[in-house]
């Protein structure tokens, strides 16, 4: 398997986190989870078709060039044979800045290209697929982006000051201490944040926390279970064992002990 994450030329940076190549060929069918992150993403498949499914086991095929939303549990991308994806990985209200589409609708949702894009979906899958490294597909994609640049620059508001400051936080902040720093009402805060993130800025910042976990978990062979309770905020050991079942439906012991995630394959995000 192959992974190789790209930068974001700088004057996208508070919109676009990363470009990532997924290359590889796997003989026997592959379930890859992954928790969810906080991100957005549009992908373009340009090798063999995949399915995915989260909260049941009805396993739907993934269109092969889709626009989403985060995610606000896990879930399962189930693949075999050729795999070949070129992807980019957008900041919590990066899609909405860009492109100004109602954010509700892509949560939890692979949304077809073609909806958004039009023809031009497959003119970049076609681009992509004839493109040989991960450089000159990236450099597709920034040249695709760069023209959204000043609608994105012109969208920018103090919500986008209220999700920096959650990441910042890992999600360990409440909603008040939120609206506090940027000196705005709370009322004004769930409203435009859920316009631009697709989620309230308190599940957000639950979800934010998660990740920053499920990140760090895998990666220590030991883990100091109190340590984190304290260190993340949570009230005690259930109140970490009922985030962790919410949002990646199992223990975090299993979790670390299985480390079954899409990590195991491509590394840490």
């Amino acid at each position: 398997m192959r992974y190789q994450k790209l930068p974001a030329a700088p004057e996208l940076a508070p919109f676009v986190k990363c470009y990532y190549l997924w290359e590889g060929e796997s003989a026997e069918q592959m379930d890859v989870q992954s928790p969810p992150n906080c991100y957005g993403a549009m992908v373009f498949n340009y090798a063999d078709p995949y399915s995915a499914y989260q909260h049941s086991k009805e396993i739907i095929p993934v269109p092969h060039a889709f626009i989403c939303q985060l995610f606000t549990s896990n879930y399962h991308l189930v693949l075999k044979g050729n795999i070949g994806m070129m992807g980019i990985v957008f900041k919590a209200a990066g899609i909405y800045n860009l492109f100004g589409l109602p954010m509700s609708t892509l949560v939890n949702s692979r949304m077809p290209l073609s909806l958004l894009l039009g023809n031009t979906a497959p003119d970049l899958l076609n681009a992509i697929r004839n493109a040989t490294t991960g450089e000159s597909r990236r450099d597709i994609l920034e040249n695709f982006v760069l023209p959204y640049l000043p609608q994105a620059k012109a969208r920018l508001t103090v919500i986008d000051e209220a999700i920096e400051y959650i990441d910042e936080k890992r999600g360990c902040v409440s909603v008040e201490a939120v609206s506090d720093q940027l000196k705005i009402s709370r009322r004004y805060l769930e409203k435009k944040f859920l316009e631009k993130v697709g989620v309230s800025p308190k599940f957000y910042a639950r979800i934010k926390r998660f990740a920053s976990l499920s990140i760090r978990i895998p990666y220590d062979e030991k883990i100091d279970w109190q340590q984190l309770i304290f260190e993340y905020g949570f009230h005690d050991q259930s109140h970490l064992v009922k985030e962790f079942m919410e949002f990646n439906q199992m223990n975090p012991s299993n979790y670390h002990l299985l480390n079954q995630e899409m990590a195991k394959y491509l590394g840490k995000t």
